[in-house]
């Protein structure tokens, strides 16, 4: 007995083929910009969380000494003037996204800043550029939609 074979084709066209991957490089040229804004949104915490470590020990410190602390790093401690407290936290967050400083400071206040570095300097919040990241003595974040 003698069968027949058929003569269909049993796989992809090269025009098959190019339209599967036409579509998904389109879905890709969509999907990659709003991936990339997750992820700093995502890492933006990592700058809100180094800012109210900073707030806290500056609290914690200002209960011994007469002022805030007007340097980050180093060994902490405060002198008897209290004039060069140090605060003893790393300038750089602990993902590295954001350098850290203080600026502002006296015995009433300080203004603690988190600028982003790299792609994460793109960061925004809607129309808001998230770049830089601050919170002062009274726990004002600034700009308020990126918090």
């Amino acid at each position: 007995m003698h069968t027949k074979r058929s003569k269909e084709n049993h796989g992809f066209t090269l025009i098959e083929l190019m339209i599967a991957v036409s579509i998904v490089a389109i879905l890709a040229a969509i999907a990659l910009p709003s991936y990339q804004e997750q992820i700093r949104r995502s890492r933006r915490s990592d700058g809100q969380v180094a800012l109210m470590a900073i707030a806290i020990a500056q609290e914690k410190l200002r209960g011994h000494c007469i002022q805030y602390a007007s340097t980050l790093s180093g060994t902490a401690n405060c002198d008897a003037e209290g004039a060069n407290a140090v605060l003893g936290i790393d300038a750089t967050s602990s993902e590295g996204y954001y350098r850290l400083s203080l600026s502002g400071v006296s015995s009433a206040g300080f203004t603690a800043t988190a600028i982003p570095t790299g792609h994460q300097a793109r960061d925004t919040a809607g129309d808001i550029s998230c770049n830089p990241l601050t919170i002062d003595q009274d726990s004002n974040r600034e700009p308020r939609e990126c918090w």
